[in-house]
């Protein structure tokens, strides 16, 4: 008889369940694809890194001090460490523009010789993808200059001209 009666709470929670799910869903999403992003951050970190080396490489060997070649040559070689980079499956966004210029900026006696380059990579969202996120997007910066010698040494004998 109880049966007939209205006014009881069965069924009340099943309208919360895909609400609740849907919300789980969304904070598996972000937890995911926040770390995703993060990991993204630190490759885009890496290969700005590898192509200021690149760039830092760039010496003028004639020169009597330590120099780098003009910025259209140094630009060159860290564009073309990213294209080939990206030839090889970085997925780097905009492989032929990673070159920012140089600076005197880290460098103890004040040469423009550091070598400054931004690089940004594209990855695609993992759960994010259920609202509309179908990318994420990280950036990074690296600088690198080139060393005199290979010994404390090799610098001090530059330095003093006593080689």
């Amino acid at each position: 008889m109880s049966a007939l009666r209205g006014g009881g709470d069965e069924g009340s929670i099943a309208p919360a369940v895909p609400v609740l799910a849907l919300v789980l869903l969304l904070l598996a999403g972000l937890v995911v694809d926040a770390s995703r992003q993060l990991s993204g951050r630190a490759r885009a970190v890496a290969y700005a890194e590898e192509a200021a080396r690149a760039g830092a490489a760039a010496i003028d060997l004639d020169a009597a001090d330590l120099e780098l070649l003009p910025d259209s040559q140094v630009a060159a070689r860290v564009n073309a460490y990213c294209r080939a980079a990206a030839a090889s499956g970085a997925p780097i966004v905009d492989p032929g523009n990673c070159f920012r210029g140089t600076t005197d900026v880290g460098d103890p006696l004040h040469r423009r010789i550091v070598v400054q380059t931004r690089v940004e990579i594209a990855q695609r969202a993992s759960l994010l993808g259920i609202v509309g996120v179908q990318e994420l997007r990280a950036a990074g910066d690296g600088r690198a200059r080139p060393f005199e010698g290979t010994s404390e040494e090799d610098v001090t004998c530059r330095e003093t001209g006593s080689c």
